[in-house]
């Protein structure tokens, strides 16, 4: 099974929920059943995450070995916990191109991996093209099922906000307006919880700062020009630099009002920026790949359509992020300081000329 939807959707939460009531009614009719969470942030390949799963339950991580043993290893794990293992895979997008675990966990079985133990998976991710970039035999293995978590709307985000507003705050602290507020800021953006939440939680500091007994909407406008800042700068500034010289080069596209723009369009701005800031060009599907990558962390936004007649689907994209307080983050890194007043005067001049 995957469950699949964009940030701060519930997918983790419910995925965790879920799971515990899973093993509580296994326990009431005597099944033995168990799960192994993970966590693939952090691992770039199927190898990585075996031994995660490995180390978790046997103290040591066997990194060194080669993948088979690492997989003998995982599966002597999994035969040790129960009967029935479901194994979640949160952030399993992460794994990059080889997906070799998720090959490998539904044929243990048949393989004879394991003997006793009756292996399912439950992969959580955000990339809604992950599945569908699958290799056929990881496909064919899987016979998954799909949950897709959508962007919550306005009136969900109330109530959850409220919910954490009464455990968070005094009595009387937040007018209902704000929490109003903060849930269409983040329907009408990402449809996301942590969001909304973010947002709430700003607000409270904002009023803190003003020595103000009542959260109100102007708290609120001012939380959230703060949490689209500090989520700008904490993704730029986890960016390599392939990465920020292709935003620079969307964000030079979105200044001279060019959007939603082709791949193409994107690709001839960072042409010319690579240049002027010395990084090496990479050719069209590699920049494609990062975009593809900024378009997942929220930063930009890509959506496949039919391309002015000229066959098949095209990849259209425009910003996600406030462009201008993207520039001002994008200017506090020296490499590219120059370049952004170089995109910026060039589209004031052309403004100029065009009026």
């Amino acid at each position: 099974m995957f469950l699949q939807g964009k940030t701060g959707q519930g997918k983790t939460a419910t995925a965790q929920h879920v799971l515990e009531m899973f093993e509580q009614r296994a326990d009431q009719q005597n099944l033995d059943v168990d799960t192994v969470y993970v966590s693939c942030a952090n691992h770039k390949s199927s190898y990585k995450v075996a031994c995660d799963i490995v180390e978790q339950y046997m103290g040591e991580n066997p990194h060194g070995h080669g993948q088979h043993k690492v997989f003998e290893m995982m599966f002597d794990v999994f035969e040790s916990l129960a009967e029935i293992v479901v194994v979640v895979l949160d952030e399993v997008d992460s794994i990059g191109d080889k997906h070799d675990i998720l090959y490998s966990i539904p044929r243990a079985r048949k393989q004879g991996d394991v003997k006793n133990t009756k292996l399912g998976i439950i992969g959580i991710t955000n990339d809604s093209t992950f599945l569908s970039n699958l290799d056929p035999k990881v496909k064919s293995s899987l016979y998954d099922s799909v949950i897709q978590f959508d962007a919550y709307e306005s009136e969900e985000l109330q109530q959850i906000l409220s919910r954490r507003a009464d455990r968070a705050f005094v009595d009387g602290a937040v007018d209902d307006s704000a929490i109003s507020l903060c849930a269409a800021f983040a329907a009408q953006d990402k449809g996301s919880a942590r969001q909304a939440i973010d947002n709430l939680y700003e607000a409270g500091e904002v009023a803190l700062d003003h020595a103000d007994d009542l959260i109100i909407d102007d708290h609120v406008r001012e939380a959230e020009e703060r949490v689209e800042k500090r989520y700008i700068t904490q993704s730029i500034n986890g960016l390599t630099i392939q990465d920020q010289a292709t935003l620079t080069a969307m964000v030079s596209v979105s200044v001279d009002g060019d959007e939603p723009a082709r791949t193409r369009r994107v690709y001839s701005e960072y042409s010319n920026l690579c240049s002027e800031i010395g990084v090496n060009k990479l050719a069209f599907d590699r920049m494609r790949d990062h975009l593809l990558e900024l378009d997942m962390i929220g930063i930009i936004d890509g959506k496949k359509r039919t391309g002015d007649g000229q066959g098949g689907e095209k990849y259209y994209w425009e910003m996600s992020t406030d462009t201008g307080t993207t520039i001002e983050v994008l200017e506090s890194i020296s490499r590219l300081d120059d370049v952004i007043d170089i995109v910026v005067s060039s589209s004031q001049n052309s403004s100029i000329t065009n009026y």
